[in-house]
């Protein structure tokens, strides 16, 4: 008689790669450890993403079962990581922890948080209430290398890190997108699927999109008009804007007035930065910009207008100008909390009220050693990392958790590299062994997004469509795998934490260890967490959610729902003049004649839709790029005797890479483009290091010399580097370059 086949069950969950969060359904055959993830397909019933996924997200099964996966705690022995067990682990760490705190103090203890760390509910708690339970402030966080300039503006403007008013694309007339690539990446700091197809839409019914940037992208290849601009140069276009608008046209400020103080100060900012001043730095000709401005304002009294910028502004030299000038001319001109301009959601909870209650998302006082930097969205920058480590101040940083995260790989320069070894103890959390866990003590497993329950939860207040979805564990966690809300609550645990301390993150170890002791899981404790939150939200409930696992749409988010009620400023009032951005336009005169000179190369980054940062290349899925190479304009290339496929040195007094090059008048003159993430030779995943490829971080500068002054963001665009062609050394056979000999 036949065997019969087993059963294959099928479990709806949602992506957590990016802020879209589209609509899954796994397919699973087997039970317990023998478990298969047969196949990942798109979720055509999700209220949102209806269908909509990219190729990353259908990988999550290949993810799941590589077997270069991390699946037992690790332990250097002999400069050897070998296996041990989680006993052995976390007894040994723990108490070396104890022994640091007891002797330097607590902030000895850091923690940096990687980039999917903010994809996980019960990762962002307990990873945080580790080091807090532990009294030390030190949380650094890879949102300080692509999005500090963010938090940092809107915590200064909106009194919480959390505000980011999202562009109303099914309303909008007229949407400006500066730096972002939405075809490639989706939006940064915005929730919305399918965000190419959206802005597609707009045009559709008679809208206007114009795209910004030094290339022009798969998106601007697309849809709307491509306006190139110099690398690092957004702010000035918008300052020029701003000027405009405010002094070259009758715009009403008495609205403004009613909701914001600073306007005038503002409105005098924006005094010296005529388009023709602008035109000299950005390439941007003076009647293009008064085009822009004029057709913008048009848009903003009719249907609504909304400007929105991404990591491609972020990252630059002044990054937290430009976001502040967006914000403020999305006021200025009525945009702002409108239909067809931008919102600002509330969510399934409203986070916003809920971060302001419990005293997150604001400035705190806590400073590094130096006290140079204060924490912008609860973490330090991590560009102040190494040199918080290799300081002789006695509260140093002697013992570092890296969970979810390569900073060693993702934090420009070699500062950090070298700092690590100063380190008494280092551990890495994480799901494949990387270029930081080749410095580890101890190196720990974590589960995949299929392996634990979770809520979308810091996304809440980016939805395009407001909508919430729970997931169960779509899997059991393979091999010894465990959670980070387990991981790190053992930790505390075996650290011998404070019982109780001054904010409720203290409490979270202890409260899991009680968890722990019920039929199921310490998962259970982040689910019962959020079953208590969506009941304070009263929009929608966990048990509804479960009842409905592909997901429920919210209520719409109102107009008029933000300024003058939510904004958690002291006074109830935007700031749009806060100090140090006022006082930091003047570096925008002090870089106006290098940004304008003639012949230089400026580097940028881009992406590739089958790539996500450093961590996605060892799928057995996903297609990977051929490595990473250097986009150059021909006109570039034939001054310096580059064609089409030759090695190119990239250099700068920081370092330099070889990698192939590739000419495109799709990039301005003066650009080079390196995409991130890559070079992967001597550590990582076999797959991974398998590729070709290098560091572009290698090339950009790193420390405080290269930090936004604002907001602590590392500076990674619009360095100058030399690009040269690699001639061929006769006598081996291989590739040189001529200024390394």
């Amino acid at each position: 008689m036949a065997e019969a086949e087993t059963p294959t069950r099928s479990v709806r969950t949602f992506c957590r790669i990016c802020e879209v969060h589209c609509g899954l359904v796994v397919d699973v055959v087997g039970e317990g450890a023998d478990e298969q993830v047969v196949k990942v397909r798109p979720d055509r019933d999700h209220p949102v993403s209806q269908g909509y996924c990219c190729v990353k997200g259908l990988g999550l099964g290949a993810l799941h079962h590589d077997e270069d996966r991390l699946d037992t705690p690790l332990k250097r022995v002999d400069g050897e990581l070998v296996p041990i067990s989680w006993d052995q682990a976390n007894a040994e760490i723990g108490a070396r922890v104890r022994a640091l705190v007891d002797e330097h103090g607590p902030r000895s203890v850091a923690l940096y948080q990687g980039n999917p760390t903010f994809f996980s509910l019960q990762h962002t708690l307990m990873s945080t209430a580790y080091v807090e339970a532990l009294g030390s402030p030190n949380v650094f966080a890879s949102h300080s290398v692509d999005v500090n300039t963010k938090f940092h503006v809107s915590t200064e403007m909106y009194g919480l890190s959390l505000v980011h008013p999202v562009p109303d694309l099914e309303h909008v007339e007229m949407f400006v997108c500066l730096g972002s690539n939405p075809l490639v990446s989706q939006m940064s700091v915005v929730t919305v699927a399918d965000a190419a197809g959206v802005l597609q839409r707009i045009e559709a019914r008679g809208g206007r999109v114009v795209i910004v940037d030094p290339r022009r992208t798969e998106t601007a290849r697309r849809v709307g008009e491509h306006l190139p601009i110099r690398p690092g140069t957004d702010a000035y276009l918008l300052a020029a804007m701003l000027h405009v608008l405010t002094h070259e046209q009758p715009l009403d400020l008495a609205p403004a007035r009613a909701v914001a103080r600073g306007v005038d100060e503002l409105v005098a900012a924006a005094a010296p930065w005529t388009p023709e001043r602008a035109e000299a730095v950005t390439g941007v000709p003076a009647a293009m910009v008064r085009e822009l401005a004029t057709a913008y304002a048009a848009a903003s009294t009719r249907g609504g207008a909304a400007l929105y910028c991404s990591t491609g502004v972020n990252m630059g030299p002044f990054g937290s100008v430009a976001y502040w000038l967006i914000q403020g001319l999305n006021l200025l001109t009525g945009n702002l909390d409108r239909r067809g301009g931008l919102l600002v959601p509330r969510g399934a909870f409203d986070t916003l009220r809920l971060s302001d209650l419990v005293g997150l998302g604001r400035f705190d006082e806590h400073r590094t050693t130096d006290g140079r930097w204060h924490r912008v969205a609860g973490a330090f920058p991590v560009a102040a990392l190494a040199g918080e480590i290799t300081t002789d101040h006695p509260d140093r940083v002697r013992a570092l958790f890296v969970t979810a995260g390569n900073p060693v790989h993702s934090v420009p320069g070699h500062d950090l590299r070298e700092a690590l070894p100063h380190l008494d103890l280092l551990v890495s959390v994480d799901i494949f062994r990387n270029e930081t866990a080749a410095h580890a003590d101890y190196v720990l497993p974590a589960t995949d997004m299929l392996e634990r329950s979770d809520f979308p939860a810091s996304h809440q207040s980016l939805q395009v469509v407001p909508h919430a979805q729970w997931t169960p564990a779509v899997v059991e966690p393979l091999a010894e795998r465990r959670t980070e809300w387990r991981i790190f609550s053992d930790l505390a645990i075996a650290s011998g934490v404070r019982p109780w301390g001054t904010t409720a993150a203290h409490a979270l170890p202890r409260l899991n260890r009680l968890l722990a002791r019920l039929p199921r899981s310490p998962q259970l404790g982040a689910d019962q967490l959020l079953a208590l939150l969506l009941r304070w939200g009263r929009r929608t409930t966990l048990r509804e959610l479960k009842r409905h696992p592909e997901g429920v749409l919210l209520p719409p988010t109102e107009p008029g729902s933000f300024l003058g009620s939510r904004v958690a400023t002291p006074d109830g009032l935007v700031d749009l003049a806060p100090a140090d951005l006022v006082a930091d336009l003047a570096r925008l005169e002090a870089a106006e004649a290098d940004l304008a000179r003639p012949g230089v190369l400026r580097l940028v980054g881009r992406r590739d839709r089958r790539s996500h940062n450093s961590w996605m290349h060892n799928s057995a899925y996903v297609k990977q790029p051929d490595g990473n190479g250097v986009l150059l304009h021909p006109d570039d290339a034939a001054a310096r005797g580059i064609v089409e496929g030759d090695e190119v040195e990239v250099s700068s007094p920081t370092g330099r890479l070889t990698l192939p090059a590739s000419l495109t008048t799709d990039v301005a003159r003066g650009v080079v483009v390196v995409p991130h993430g890559w070079g992967h030779a001597t550590t990582g995943p076999r797959r991974a290091r398998a590729l070709p490829g290098a560091n572009v971080n290698d090339v950009i500068p790193g420390g405080a010399a290269h930090m936004d002054p604002v907001s602590g963001q590392a500076v990674m665009l619009a360095h100058e580097v030399e690009v040269a062609l690699v001639a061929a050394d006769p006598e081996v056979g291989v590739g040189v370059s001529p200024a390394s000999g």
